[in-house]
């Protein structure tokens, strides 16, 4: 279960759970959010299960439709500096 807030991503599941998660925060249907993007329902769901990788474009078009922004942080820490 992915919790509001920030997510390390690093694989095409976690991305796209990440993405269904969000959406269903905002009671969304995959069908809503497809007709929000011009996206393919099948390819949300296919998005969502991890079965498809898609452009970085069409997953960034997701999240503007779904009120979030993509962050990249660096994975470094004060503690790994010690």
């Amino acid at each position: 279960m992915v919790k509001h807030g920030k997510h390390a991503i690093r694989s095409l599941r976690q991305a796209g759970s990440a993405l269904k998660a969000l959406r269903q925060s905002r009671k969304m249907t995959q069908k809503q959010l497809a007709d929000l993007t011009g996206t393919a329902q099948s390819t949300i769901s296919d998005i969502e299960t991890g079965v498809v990788s898609v452009s970085l474009d069409v997953y960034l078009r997701l999240l503007e439709a779904l009120g979030c922004d993509l962050t990249v942080t660096d994975r470094t820490t004060d503690a790994d500096l010690i």
